[in-house]
């Protein structure tokens, strides 16, 4: 892919992408991978998510800002969902806040290789998520989230700017005498 193609599969490849980044810094999870939509219990207890485990998602897209052309761009909420269990040591809040603390020190700033396309992640935060149904499962989870920018539709890529310098001598100047001026420099 060129410098200023965007994948036409960005959007759906990102959870994949990010939680691939994630799974090269904390290689201990047992389970990192991306999702659709938000995190769901429910869900969570079917599937039988092997925890610790990181899932990530893209929860929300609003149109952030508009440029010439017209070209948008679009403002992504992310979120890395933090999944732990008790373990013989390290009880499940405990290790949830160690894996979060870690995502916060890598999302911010973060374009996960795709620079051309993504903007660096900010607005970073962290929320533990305790419920009644996650209680029952004695999970631990919480939530990192950030917003990363995205440009869908690539910027036209630059022209080449090919400078040429001409001289003229008075009172034989300006566009009445152009085919008197004598090129002196520039490009071929």
């Amino acid at each position: 892919m060129s410098r200023f193609e965007t994948s036409d599969t960005l959007l759906g490849d990102l959870p994949e992408l990010i939680a691939a980044g994630i799974g090269k810094v904390l290689p201990g999870l047992r389970e990192c991978r991306g999702i659709s939509g938000r995190l769901d219990v429910e869900e969570l207890k079917r599937r039988g998510i092997a925890a610790p485990a990181v899932l990530v998602s893209r929860l929300r897209t609003r149109q952030d800002r508009s440029f010439a052309g017209p070209h948008h761009s679009w403002r992504l909420q992310m979120g890395a969902f933090i999944l732990c269990k008790d373990e013989l040591g390290l009880p499940r809040d405990r290790a949830a806040a160690n894996i979060a603390q870690a995502l916060l020190r890598l999302i911010p700033g973060t374009c996960w290789g795709r620079p051309d396309d993504l903007a660096p992640a900010e607005a970073v935060a962290e929320e533990p998520l305790v419920s009644l149904a996650s209680d029952r499962l004695a999970l631990a989870l919480t939530a990192v989230t950030w917003e990363q920018v995205v440009a869908l539709t690539p910027f036209e890529a630059p022209s080449a700017i090919r400078p040429e310098v001409y001289l003229g001598q008075a009172p034989q100047i300006g566009s009445d005498h152009e085919d008197a001026y004598v090129r002196i420099g520039g490009a071929p």
